[in-house]
């Protein structure tokens, strides 16, 4: 009989080992959590094994599936990071989403770019969002002017931008919403009606500065300001390529109309409005692109003169918008990227 020999069955016990272990999966994503609301998502984010000083991306998809039937609506964005030195990455992003009106089931997952996916875990796995009831105070409101008499080259961009003023808003804050907001005009024949994205104001007595984003889900103008307001305040703004043909000039009246609306009870609100249009030879309709200066004196990180609605921006060759205006509309190009303002129109929201 051959005698065990402790020492050889330990190296055969290490070469079975080796042979069967399944390797360590490098750059991968461990863990995605969420919570969404009526009006946000927040992300979660782990990932471990990778390289440090690599970089890397994370992209990431959000369906929700209305529990009644419809389309669903689909968030994707990413995340972009340099692994640290440990190799393990983790981050959590909040971003704004909706208002939600109805009830829906989520789903979604993350991807490490060039590695592997997994799916997100949401907590609760739907998300119940009723009817907002009508805002209690109302106002229609319309502001006409003109352009001036400089021809639009077809394949330019008009920038129509809108500011305001307000006076009433109270120490604990108020929402304002600009809502079915158009501009129309007719010119050569052609009556134009476009529309105009919406706008959510919020007064907040925990910010110092005024900052704005574009909420693509919602197609809405989201700006924040403190409770003392500016001289001037970024109300919404529209991209409009211009057609085949261009524009001549002199065009009269450029009509622009929409519903205010202030969110809570709050009587004796007065707004005053003014708008302004520019042509630019280079734009875009990437709203976020823009930069745009959410207000005149107030607005977060620019200490510049410049009007509020002024793309702070630069294009995909880190060009600013700024160079590319030009004459047209009711601008005059050079350093005068938001075009002269229209006459002022005072609006008092009723309430019920």
């Amino acid at each position: 009989m051959l005698r065990k020999h402790p020492v050889l069955l330990g190296l055969l016990t290490c070469i079975i080992l080796a042979i069967f272990a399944t390797p360590a999966l490098a750059n991968h994503i461990d863990t995605a959590t969420a919570t969404v609301t009526c009006t946000s998502y927040t992300l979660r984010l782990t990932a471990s094994a990778l390289v440090p000083g690599r970089s890397y991306t994370i992209n990431y998809t959000i369906t929700l599936t209305p529990t009644a039937g419809g389309s669903p609506i689909t968030v994707t964005d990413s995340i972009s990071f340099t692994a640290p030195s440990s190799g393990t990455f983790s981050d959590t992003v909040t971003k704004p989403l909706g208002p939600l009106t109805a009830d829906y089931v989520v789903s979604g997952s993350a991807t490490l770019k060039g590695f592997n996916t997994i799916a997100i875990s949401f907590s609760p796995d739907t998300v119940n969002c009723a009817p907002p009831p009508p805002p209690p105070c109302m106002a229609q409101s319309s502001n006409s002017s003109n352009f001036n008499g400089t021809s639009i080259k077809s394949g330019s961009y008009i920038w129509f931008n809108a500011n305001f003023t307000v006076s009433g808003i109270p120490s604990t804050g108020a929402t304002i919403t600009l809502t079915k907001s158009t501009i129309s005009f007719t010119a050569s024949g052609t009556t134009y009606n476009l529309a105009v994205p919406n706008a959510q104001i919020t007064f907040s007595p925990s910010v110092t500065c005024t900052s704005t984003i574009f909420d693509t889900l919602t197609n809405t103008w989201m700006t924040t300001v403190p409770i003392s307001g500016d001289d001037e305040i970024f109300l919404t703004g529209l991209s409009w390529p211009v057609p085949s043909g261009g524009l001549s000039g002199g065009i009269n009246p450029v009509d622009w109309q929409g519903t205010f609306n202030v969110t809570t009870d709050i009587p004796g609100i007065s707004i005053n409005w003014k708008w302004g249009a520019a042509v630019y030879s280079n734009f875009t309709t990437n709203y976020n692109a823009l930069a745009v200066k959410a207000a005149h004196k107030t607005a977060c990180g620019l200490n510049n003169g410049d009007h509020a609605g002024t793309p702070e921006g630069v294009n995909s060759t880190n060009q600013p918008w700024k160079q590319f205006v030009v004459g047209g509309a009711r601008g005059g190009g050079g350093s005068n990227w938001t075009g002269s303002w229209s006459g002022t129109t005072n609006v008092k929201p009723v309430c019920q």
